[in-house]
Order: structure tokens, then C-alpha cells, then sequence
């Protein structure tokens, strides 16, 4: 299994190494006020591809948070409950085998 896996990774790095190849022509990015980049395709792709990650990264972390948070206050009502079951039940005594 180890070595599919390897050759997957093999395979999709080649895939990218030949695709920046290709698109290694420089383009010009125009911006506001007219400013304008000049860089290569594969660059400029690329900067995009990483801050839609990094967006889609920060969009779940107010998920993670709040599911956080929840498991936190699920997990103090669960000690809560156990304490109270605990000190509900009558202490044992060891001398009931001596009747």
C-alpha cells in the first residue's frame, strides 16, 4: 500500500513540475490605480490557489471553535452528572461479609 501511495505522490509531482513548465510565460496582472505585476503563470496561480487555502483555512476555524467550546460544556455537564450520581449512592462498608 506504502508504494501506491509513494507512486501517487511521484505521479502528481510530475504532473505539477510539468505544468509550471508549460505555463511558465510571463503575464501581466493588472491591479487598482493602474499598477499592474508582471510574473510568471505558474506563480501567479499559484498565489492565488494559496490564499483561497488559507481563506477556506480561517472560514473553519469559527467552526472548530464553536465545536470546541461545545465539547467543553458537554464534558463539564457529564462530570457534573457523575458527581451527582456518585453522592446519590450510599457508602459502601467492607463489614457485610462478617453477619
Amino acid at each position: 500500500m506504502q508504494i501506491l501511495i509513494w507512486i501517487i505522490r511521484i505521479v502528481v509531482l510530475l504532473l505539477i513540475v510539468w505544468f509550471a513548465a508549460r505555463n511558465a510565460d510571463p503575464i501581466e496582472l493588472k491591479g487598482f490605480m493602474d499598477s499592474s505585476v508582471k510574473a510568471p503563470l505558474v506563480l501567479i496561480l499559484l498565489a492565488f490557489f494559496g490564499a483561497g487555502l488559507l481563506l477556506g483555512l480561517l472560514a473553519s476555524l469559527m467552526t472548530i471553535f464553536q465545536l470546541k467550546r461545545e465539547v467543553r460544556k458537554l464534558n463539564r455537564a457529564l462530570q457534573h452528572k457523575t458527581h451527582e450520581a456518585s453522592a446519590a449512592l450510599p457508602p459502601v462498608s467492607g463489614n457485610e461479609n462478617n453477619v
